[in-house]
């Protein structure tokens, strides 16, 4: 006889903390996440089981839930919406990513902007219909976040094949050119008179000062804490960086001189304030400082970015006469070609000196 849950049993887990996962039998379980529960329903396809979100809780009451349960018949697959297709792919795909937030974000962000399409029948949907929705994305959020919009579709109904619900994926052709448009790689360079007001910033002067220095990824440093520093360097681990291979970064003596100032009461050596945080001050400092209005070279580049400033310390690195093998290994970026196969050196002493240069060459910049 099958253990099912009651009314005040859900509420009870609804307000534990934590993330459980608790079954009223038949197929249908009641999830708690860290800020939400839902209830799903379990299903197996090509002897694969997987999740699909069928409501939220407390909207969705445990009756509702059951009733929904019955629609299903047989794990069938003939009611399945859009809004059940991406959930049931998070959930298969949640740990394997390294960023889920930006993920769900993605689906949360779609769900405001146009829930028609997420309360759609999968089978009814098709390329006119997903272009449409992620134009009008385009228009709300940028056509860049719309590309990245499309690539998840992409891989969703690629699932929905994959596991059984679909014959094939309807926006298998869709590409950027008809989305957001093709992108162009971005070139932007600091000047000298940019870095010296970058470095004048109100707030976050100390992240931006220390990605200037080292010339390391945003989110990575801002993962790092305290015990990551040792003997002159920074270690950043697999888990917290793009590459997924532990790194290490040589620290100047400005660099740690500016580590030094920094208060060593938080646990994150710069706060805990959200990437998208600190990239949407910066754009708002930039616009406010007229930033490549007031000079001929920059007029037509606009606002910086975070990762601009690591494309400045690697340019700048270059016309140091670094070798350009030296700056790809600071930069923690893969060797290509016969370089990654033959050339496993990791160019210690090369590094340090180069961080060294650069710290110098900055200071003088500051000061001229």
């Amino acid at each position: 006889m099958r253990q099912m849950l009651t009314a005040s049993q859900v509420t009870s887990l609804s307000k534990k903390p934590g993330n459980s996962m608790s079954s009223d039998g038949g197929g249908l379980y009641f999830r708690k996440r860290k800020n939400s529960s839902s209830w799903v329903i379990r299903r197996t396809r090509n002897k694969v089981a997987s999740f699909a979100t069928i409501g939220r809780f407390p909207e969705m009451s445990l009756a509702a839930a059951r009733k929904e349960l019955d629609k299903f018949g047989n794990q069938s697959a003939e009611n399945l919406t859009v809004g059940h297709l991406l959930d049931d792919w998070f959930d298969q795909n949640e740990k394997l990513w390294k960023r889920p937030k930006q993920m769900e974000g993605y689906i949360r962000r779609l769900t405001a902007d146009d829930p028609h399409i997420v309360a759609m029948n999968i089978h009814v949907v098709d390329l006119m219909i997903v272009r449409r929705s992620l134009k009008k994305y385009a228009d709300n959020h940028g056509n860049v976040a719309a590309n990245r919009l499309m690539e998840i579709l992409k891989q969703v109904f690629k699932h929905a094949v994959q596991v059984g619900y679909l014959k094939y994926s309807p926006i298998v052709d869709l590409t950027r050119k008809v989305v957001g448009g093709v992108e162009k790689t971005r070139e932007r360079v600091l000047t000298d008179d940019e870095i010296r007001l970058v470095y004048s910033t109100d707030r976050h002067a100390d992240l931006f000062r220390f990605l200037l220095l080292t010339g390391q990824r945003i989110r990575e440093s801002q993962l790092a804490i305290w015990e990551h520093i040792a003997g002159g360097r920074l270690f950043i681990p697999a888990a917290n960086n793009k590459s997924g291979r532990d790194h290490w970064v040589a620290l100047s003596q400005q660099a740690q001189g500016l580590l030094d100032s920094v208060p060593h009461g938080r646990g994150k050596i710069f706060g805990i304030t959200s990437e998208t945080a600190v990239q949407a001050y910066l754009k708002r400092w930039c616009l406010r400082n007229k930033i490549g209005e007031n000079n001929q070279e920059t007029k037509h580049q606009g606002a910086f970015t975070p990762h601009d400033l690591r494309r400045t310390f690697a340019t700048r690195l270059n016309e140091l006469k670094v070798g350009p093998h030296i700056v790809e290994k600071i930069l923690n970026h893969k060797m290509s070609g016969v370089m990654a196969v033959y050339n496993q050196a990791d160019y210690e002493d090369e590094r340090v000196a180069a961080m060294q240069l650069w710290a110098d060459s900055f200071h003088n910049i500051l000061n001229s």
